[in-house]
């Protein structure tokens, strides 16, 4: 029962997050009759504040809240393989090594010429980025050190993004557009980002669930697991194609937004336990309110002006992973 309720509590704090979205700290006064007629009318009833709901504040508002179950699914799904708390894709570099592909097709160092190429690049930038990680932390042996394998991903991930700095130094034309983006902006994100993002979190959250009765038998040693029928190396490759998938369409659409997948998989396990069949789904619902939550706060801080959100989550996550790190020790 304190599982439904938990879940429930985490359903409304991201309705009420979302509705607040659609006219809170708007440059234009927009009213909660203009919200509800955006919303439900798509802008056909209400003027024209409705219509700016419509076209501009809800598909932003949906762009938040799939990229924040996006980040969440991922880190619960890696901290599930793992078995290692700190697990999350800012922190194996993952969404660095992605941030650094998409860098290299915007500025056209890399062209690929057809449609999906930027979602392909955020993708293999990842994987290269999660493959140098694990092999450095020596995450394919059974007894490695997690405190290896986080230090490994903070190596790659600084690399990555001198590499995206360099990327950027060397293509001055596209320089600003990079930028912007790189800072995990919500400010510029529309129906296109809509389209690419809600397909692949539908694919990625029903593979995670259907990867958590697997994740639960790992979680109690994988000699345990193997012995009950658990194929590891194919779980892995799995966890691992679906985290990228995640991490790269959330990439993609809004840039690097980091400590996401840290922070919402943790707090969830706090409430829920270590069933991941709960815990997926709860870490979608946590990622999904921080996001919705930092995009809020981001319009706020410097209003009418916004402050990217991927500075308001660096803010929070950075103290949490101490924390976190502290406790794990």
């Amino acid at each position: 029962m304190r599982r439904w309720w938990a879940m429930a509590l985490g359903t409304m704090t991201v309705a009420g997050l979302f509705w607040m979205s659609l006219y809170a700290w708007s440059p234009f006064t927009i009213s909660q009759a203009d919200a509800f007629n955006g919303l439900f009318s798509q802008g056909r009833e209400g003027g024209n504040m409705a219509y700016i709901v419509a076209q501009l504040r809800v598909p932003r508002a949906l762009c938040a809240a799939l990229v924040g179950a996006c980040l969440g699914l991922a880190g619960a799904l890696m901290q599930g393989i793992t078995r290692n708390r700190l697990a999350s894709p800012s922190l194996f570099g993952v969404t660095a090594g992605a941030a650094l592909g998409l860098a290299l097709f915007s500025t056209g160092l890399v062209a690929l010429p057809f449609a999906g190429g930027a979602l392909l690049m955020t993708c293999v930038g990842g994987a290269l980025a999660w493959v140098i990680v694990f092999s450095l932390g020596g995450a394919w042996s059974p007894a490695a050190a997690q405190g290896r394998l986080v230090l490994a991903g903070v190596t790659v991930a600084a690399l990555c993004a001198a590499l995206t700095r360099l990327t950027v130094i060397l293509v001055e034309a596209q320089a600003q557009s990079v930028l912007n983006w790189l800072a995990g902006s919500l400010a510029n994100v529309g129906a296109a980002q809509l389209q690419l993002l809600w397909p692949c979190t539908l694919i990625g959250a029903l593979w995670a669930l259907f990867c958590a009765p697997r994740l639960n038998l790992v979680n109690l040693g994988e000699d345990a697991a193997r012995s009950l029928g658990v194929g590891i190396a194919s779980l892995r490759l799995q966890v691992f194609f679906a985290s990228l998938l995640l991490v790269g369409a959330s990439v993609c659409a809004v840039g690097p937004i980091g400590f996401v997948g840290l922070i919402a998989p943790n707090i969830a396990r706090q409430y829920l336990g270590n069933d991941y069949r709960w815990l997926i789904p709860a870490s979608a619902l946590l990622g999904a309110a921080i996001v919705l939550a930092a995009d809020l706060v981001s319009r706020a801080v410097a209003f009418p002006a916004e402050t990217p959100a991927g500075v308001v989550t660096a803010l929070i996550g950075a103290p949490f992973f101490l924390y976190l790190a502290r406790r794990t020790q």
